[in-house]
């Protein structure tokens, strides 16, 4: 088998991983609070086994079968690396539901899970059977002083994160920053995992709203477009060099 045929492997098998972070992204389009992903790639530099130069070899023919011709000793492979995520912001929406809740600029709520402490920044919030701030799988929000619980009453929200019912405090929500360089990472459950927060002084939130997700689908249709095109280019050389071994082996060797 010529072995040009496995960089080209190597491309379409990452344009495969990278069509499927475009389908995922596409897939949340209207998941509120969603943070769009993009793949990341690295060439690995294959060096291949040099014997020697077959017009250096004074060794008969027969010998010099299987010897490299001279040329280049490495070809260049490509493989999938780290996803990156982008933090821009998506756009506010109003909902008018009191409980709903979108933080302007930087920040992250901080949400309570069986696997530990998790950061989104899906606002859309509600109240569970004891009374308690959770989110739409059920998990407490916390506050500044733990989780929130919520009395029956008519709730506001103040742009610093106070909860007030009936026009009385009862807690405030916890908004968490992360460093440019050190930001979280995505986990289960559409939530982010991180261990470098520290409490924000100064949140922005905006009661009666939500984030959307920052994913543009008519952008992503592109990126998918031009990701199968890629794809099968690469399908497309391979046959060819595969169809190339076929007349070597059929018709060079033929006997007129």
């Amino acid at each position: 088998m010529n072995r040009a045929i496995y960089p080209i492997l190597s491309g379409a098998v990452a344009q495969e991983r990278q069509m499927q972070v475009f389908a995922n992204n596409m897939a949340n389009v209207n998941t509120s609070g969603f943070k769009q992903d993009d793949q990341g790639f690295t060439s690995v530099m294959g060096r291949a086994q040099v014997s020697g130069s077959a017009l250096a070899n004074p060794a008969g023919f027969g010998q010099q079968v299987g010897v490299r011709p001279a040329g280049s000793a490495e070809r260049v492979f490509v493989k999938t690396n780290a996803v990156h995520t982008s933090f821009e912001p998506g756009r506010i929406r109003i909902t008018g539901n009191p409980l709903d809740m979108a933080i302007t600029g930087k920040g992250f709520f901080e949400v309570k899970t069986p696997q530990g402490l998790r950061y989104t920044r899906d606002g859309m919030l509600s109240l569970d059977g004891q009374g308690r701030l959770v989110t739409n799988l059920g998990h407490p929000v916390m506050g500044t002083r733990g989780e929130i619980k919520v009395p029956s009453g008519s709730i506001q929200v103040t742009k610093e994160g106070a909860i007030h019912v009936d026009g009385k405090p009862v807690a405030t929500i916890k908004v968490m920053e992360f460093p440019d360089d050190r930001m979280p990472e995505k986990h289960l459950d559409g939530f982010m995992d991180s261990g470098n927060g520290k409490v924000m002084k100064n949140p922005d939130i905006q009661g009666g709203h939500i984030e959307e997700s920052n994913v543009s689908s008519i952008g992503e249709m592109v990126k998918m477009i031009q990701g199968m095109r890629n794809y099968e280019s690469s399908q497309k050389l391979i046959q060819t060099i595969d169809r190339m071994a076929e007349i070597a082996i059929q018709d060079v060797g033929k006997v007129l």
